[in-house]
């Protein structure tokens, strides 16, 4: 009698369990009552740069974690390293283009600095006072 009565028990739990499983069902909305993109994102984006009593916003906390998860996955990693490989590349190109050529670019604007400066009429007194703004001297009798 344990025996049956023990599977009975089995069977009650089960069918319970599944009726439960069936209200988690029917608790989800249908695909028309599913919230949209721009819903999600509206809801998604303020929390993900929310700032927890004035520290870091989550999205810096999270970013460095996320590229430590995609680091794991290996074509992923690959392409990250690639990525990384090819801005310092171009970091370092755009440093030596920028060494070489300021002396020319120097020189370049001081040569039309001093052109522009030649070519302009010489102001003689220009900071001169006007004679009449002058006090005259006391003439002494």
């Amino acid at each position: 009698m344990s025996v049956t009565s023990t599977h009975a028990h089995v069977l009650i739990e089960q069918a319970a369990e599944e009726s439960r499983r069936e209200e988690h069902l029917h608790d989800r909305p249908s695909a028309s009552e599913r919230p949209t993109v721009s819903e999600l994102l509206q809801h998604v984006v303020p929390d993900a740069f929310f700032v927890p009593l004035a520290g870091p916003p989550v999205l810096l906390l999270l970013g460095p974690w996320l590229l430590l998860v995609l680091l794991i996955i290996p074509p992923a990693a690959f392409l990250i390293t690639l990525a990384l490989v090819a801005a310092v590349a171009a970091g370092l190109l755009f440093a030596a283009g920028a060494l070489i050529a300021s002396p020319y670019l120097l020189v370049r604007h001081l040569r039309a600095r001093h052109e522009a400066r030649a070519s302009q009429p010489v102001r003689r007194g220009r900071f001169a006072l006007h004679r009449r703004w002058l006090p005259t001297p006391a003439t002494r009798a």
